[in-house]
């Protein structure tokens, strides 16, 4: 099974880079005795564009727990966790990793991060690595990541009371406003500086759906 876990810009080499996970499960149907040994670890890749090419990455990595990441100034950066197969046993954390250097370094999650709520997102909010954590009375709690590596300086710098209309976080804008689904799946802007909530008029659907913030680029990406 291949999972994707970040793509970005590596500055140093003027590349473009992606970074994947292979996981290898036996075949059911498979003729392997049981006392065979089977190496069931996972195994990263990085993908050049320059060179076109897959290649293996000596890392062991958290995977990510949910599909999503978010990519700033040479990192890719996702909420991951140990797998099964891990020796680093960070826990729930931060995982960020360097495309320039290709290595990467882990931020722990403080228990009060994963403990009492249900749902994460992870988002750019006005330049800053921020995650979105709310449970089902759809209070959300916004922290702020002040240094990588660094547990302590996730900062709780917002607190958004039950909003009785809303019923699904969508993801964040450029400006830091807050897309939010209604009960009726209209999609509605929530202004963090005014504490307001403005209708788009714009209906969606209750399958998944995500924001992107993209920079307009008069030069094409060659090999896309």
């Amino acid at each position: 099974m291949k999972t994707f876990h970040g793509f970005g810009y590596d500055h140093v080499r003027d590349d473009y880079k992606m970074i994947r996970r292979l996981d290898f499960f036996l075949d059911g149907q498979a003729d392997v005795p049981f006392d065979e040994p089977i190496d069931s670890a996972s195994i990263w890749e990085i993908y050049s564009l320059r060179s076109n090419s897959w290649r293996k990455l000596d890392v062991d990595m958290p995977s990510c727990i949910m599909d999503e990441g978010v990519y700033m100034d040479g990192f890719c950066h996702w909420s991951g966790i140990d797998s099964f197969h891990s020796l680093s046993k960070v826990g729930p954390c931060l995982v960020s990793f360097d495309l320039c250097n290709e290595v990467f370094l882990t931020t722990p999650l403080p228990s009060d991060m994963v403990d009492d709520y249900n749902i994460w997102r992870m988002v750019l909010l006005n330049g800053s690595i921020a995650l979105i954590i709310y449970d089902e009375s759809t209070t959300f709690h916004i922290r702020i990541l002040g240094e990588l590596g660094v547990k302590e300086s996730w900062a709780n710098v917002f607190i958004v009371k039950p909003l009785p209309c809303a019923q699904h976080l969508i993801g964040v804008g450029e400006k830091g406003g807050i897309f939010l689904r209604k009960n009726d799946d209209e999609l509605v802007w929530y202004d963090m500086s005014t504490q307001t909530i403005e209708e788009l008029g714009v209906k969606i659907s209750r399958g998944y759906c995500n924001i992107v913030v993209y920079k307009d680029n008069l030069l094409p990406i060659v090999g896309l």
